[in-house]
């Protein structure tokens, strides 16, 4: 009897057991896998230090003559080139806690020069003509204020850390001239020639926009390149001389804390 009476306990266990199915399934939670890690930061303060290369836009020169009331005719005519130059600045962000979007502010030296403007005065009845030619050079200082958005592709693709933007704001350009003056036997000529040649050392307010790339190479530091079309405010735009508009482009390195 207790033989039996194991047995048909022993079998009872192993009915419960069956049909009480699998053991329940563990409830420990796998965490999600981290983001990917992007090198672009919101509340980010950059510092950028660039060379810079601007060229104007106005193309080739112009011509303007006066007549005297002693039958004397001053003329001065421009080149077929626009001023432009070398130079290097820095410039100073930052972006927002929403990482898109920041202020910037960045200032520029460059060194300005153009093709020569000729000046010549003309006697009545031609009974003379002289003539006088001289180039121009100027250092520019150009400094602006802008609004800039960014879009860093890392968000989207792990390991590319990668942002294009945009930029647009305004500022000032502010020149001046050197040894850009001639002193003849013509006060008529010297008046006119160098009334062109100070058309270059006004300063001006300027408007721009464009946009660029920036690489990280690590949180902390990366290279960029932008370029920016900028309209210039007053001058005499038909001679070569003037800094009226201009394309800066930019090239350097960046650095983020």
């Amino acid at each position: 009897m207790k033989k039996s009476a194991l047995a048909i306990a022993a079998l009872g266990s192993l009915a419960a057991v069956s049909f009480a199915g699998p053991p329940p399934p563990s409830k420990e939670v796998v965490a999600p896998p981290p983001p990917p890690l992007s090198y672009f930061r919101g509340n980010e303060f950059d510092v950028g230090i660039f060379a810079t290369y601007v060229t104007g836009t106005n193309g080739g020169g112009g011509t303007r003559t006066t007549d005297f009331a002693d039958g004397d005719v001053v003329t001065i005519s421009g080149g077929s080139g626009s001023p432009h130059g070398w130079g290097g600045g820095m410039d100073f962000t930052y972006f927002f806690a929403w990482k898109y979007l920041g202020l910037r502010f960045q200032g520029a030296g460059v060194s300005l020069s153009s093709s020569s403007e000729t000046g010549s005065i003309t006697g009545p009845n031609n009974s003379f003509h002289f003539s006088r030619s001289n180039s121009f050079s100027a250092a520019a200082g150009i400094i602006t204020g802008d609004v800039i958005l960014r879009l860093p592709l890392d968000d989207f693709w792990p390991n590319i850390h990668l942002a294009p933007y945009i930029i647009g704001g305004g500022g000032g350009v502010f020149t001046g001239a050197g040894g850009n003056t001639i002193n003849t036997r013509f006060p008529e000529l010297n008046q006119r020639f160098n009334n062109a040649s100070s058309n270059v050392e006004n300063n001006r307010g300027l408007g721009h926009v464009g946009g660029g790339f920036e690489y990280r190479f690590s949180p902390h530091w990366g290279i960029f390149g932008e370029a920016t079309y900028n309209w210039v405010g007053g001058g005499q735009h038909n001679f070569n001389s003037s800094v009226k508009n201009f394309v800066q482009t930019n090239f350097g390195f960046r650095f983020a804390f």
